[in-house]
């Protein structure tokens, strides 16, 4: 087989193949529109794994009694001892996360009761809480 005709043959069978996909993609234009498009699985994806940790965050402020001192409406905490967290635009995640790991004056520190993935829970939901 010659150059040309070996390239006349690679040609044919790219042709083949594109006429296939489009063909496919006819048929089936869910499947090629998810193929073409993942980043609404992995959006609902990231929402849904954001909504759990919200929901841990919440559950870790009740369960700790963090409602004992500080005041957050999502939570129903009325605390008056810590700072209230409504509206609070001095907060950050960062100040959140050091504050719980290491306390400071009446706040008790929790790193050694509480792992890394709860504090930074608990300050994701304080953080979204403290914004409504």
């Amino acid at each position: 087989m010659s150059f040309s005709s070996a390239a006349g043959a690679a040609r044919l069978g790219l042709a083949t193949f594109a006429v296939a996909l489009a063909t496919a993609a006819f048929v089936h234009p869910a499947a090629a529109q998810q193929g073409a498009n993942p980043a609404p699985a992995a959006a609902a994806a990231a929402a849904a794994a954001d909504d759990a940790k919200l929901a841990k965050g919440r559950d870790l402020f009740n369960n700790y009694g963090c409602s004992g001192c500080h005041s957050l409406a999502d939570a129903g905490a009325t605390g008056h001892v810590g700072p209230s967290f409504d509206g609070d635009a001095n907060l950050s995640h960062d100040f959140v996360v050091d504050r719980v790991t290491n306390g400071s004056g009446p706040m008790p520190s929790f790193g050694g009761q509480m792992s890394p993935d709860e504090i930074d829970a608990i300050a994701s939901y304080v953080m979204h809480a403290a914004k409504k």
